[in-house]
């Protein structure tokens, strides 16, 4: 597998982009470029790397290989590739589309990969660094009383990665029409009696809406959960995709077409429309649709690569993984619970429920 990195003009040292500043920057001579000077100057190697026929060959033959030898998954299998810095061979699986060589630490983006049909639209670059990432997390540890002591520390976090997922997007402008039972209660007393008065009535909304950036991940074997739960992104500030983003960074290549989330999508964009028809409906007590119908009169679909800040870590034998949103800081996971901690707090709380009910029975004495 073909593969290429960032180097820096200056001294040929690995570029990395710094979510802190925006640009890419070399940790040897601490020079720093731009986005566009760094697009630049590596669009006729991009360009090479991932127009390259052979490498579309020969990724069809790892999958072919791959089918031969019973893997269940024909569509994520190991393929080898050679780092451009050390030319160690390491092998990743096929959704990887850009990592760090384990040997010489050096970013390695494997750009046939992200040719052709699986060339994403737009990327939202990482705007939170590993360092303040690792903050946000520990802030939140602070705030748990029943984590196991020492768990919050940052040694169990130096192996938080920075991985951009694939999603697909939806934007869509659709007609729409919807019949309700609108019902107006007015409730008063008189005397001893309670009256309520419910007028009914037949309301009718029609008209044209637009809805936005509608997701849905474009990855099969990703916890669901963890994935959406880190969302939303601010997709105001996503940029036009270039490879030079995932440097430093690991990346993954979607392996869902539009046609295997576009029912997801669809339901969830009728949903929104149905829901923004009844939210102009004011003025009721409560609302019954009687019918809706709607028409998509314009729809585009893209693909894009998200930030996300993940970590695995084990307690007890248990894998807990966690992610934190790499643009916004939102972050989502499953924490440990020390168990003596709980016990302790469920014994004092035991034993203030029992003075409190030991107090009131001596009043009654």
């Amino acid at each position: 597998m073909a593969t290429m990195n960032y180097k820096c003009p200056n001294c040929d040292g690995p570029l990395t982009f710094n979510p802190d500043k925006q640009l890419f920057t070399c940790d040897y001579c601490l020079g720093e470029f731009s986005p566009a000077q760094v697009q630049q100057i590596n669009a006729a190697k991009e360009q090479r790397e991932t127009g390259d026929e052979r490498e579309v060959k020969r990724a069809e033959e790892e999958k072919q290989k791959a089918k031969a030898q019973g893997v269940e998954d024909s569509d994520e299998y190991p393929v080898s590739y050679s780092c451009p810095s050390c030319g160690a061979e390491v092998v990743t699986t096929s959704t990887t589309a850009a990592t760090t060589c384990f040997y010489c630490q050096n970013p390695v983006v494997l750009g046939a990969r992200l040719s052709g049909e699986f060339n994403p639209d737009r990327v939202v670059p990482f705007a939170l660094s590993k360092e303040k990432a690792i903050e946000r997390f520990l802030a939140m540890c602070g705030k748990k009383w029943f984590l196991p002591k020492g768990f919050a520390g940052k040694q169990q976090f130096e192996k938080l990665n920075g991985v951009y997922f694939p999603y697909w997007f939806a934007d869509e402008q659709k007609t729409a029409r919807i019949t309700a039972t609108g019902k107006r209660r007015r409730v008063w007393r008189s005397g001893n009696k309670e009256y309520t008065e419910t007028q009914v009535f037949n309301v009718v909304r029609g008209g044209n809406v637009q809805i936005r950036n509608v997701f849905e991940r474009a990855l099969k074997n990703e916890s669901r959960d963890m994935l959406q739960s880190v969302h939303p992104f601010d997709m105001s500030k996503a940029q036009p995709f270039a490879m030079s983003y995932l440097s430093g960074f690991q990346a993954e290549k979607r392996d869902l077409d539009k046609k295997d989330v576009e029912p997801v999508i669809e339901q969830k964009m009728r949903q929104y429309t149905e829901q923004a028809l009844k939210d102009t409906m004011e003025g009721y007590d409560e609302i019954d649709t009687n019918s809706f119908e709607e028409h998509t009169d314009l729809s585009a679909y893209t693909y894009n690569l998200l930030p996300v800040w993940m970590v695995t870590y084990q307690y007890n034998g248990e894998i807990l993984p966690f992610a934190i949103n790499g643009q916004t800081g939102k972050a989502y996971g499953k924490l440990p619970v020390a168990a003596g901690k709980l016990a302790l707090a469920s014994a004092i709380v035991a034993a203030l429920v029992f003075a409190i009910g030991l107090l009131g029975g001596m009043l009654f004495l």
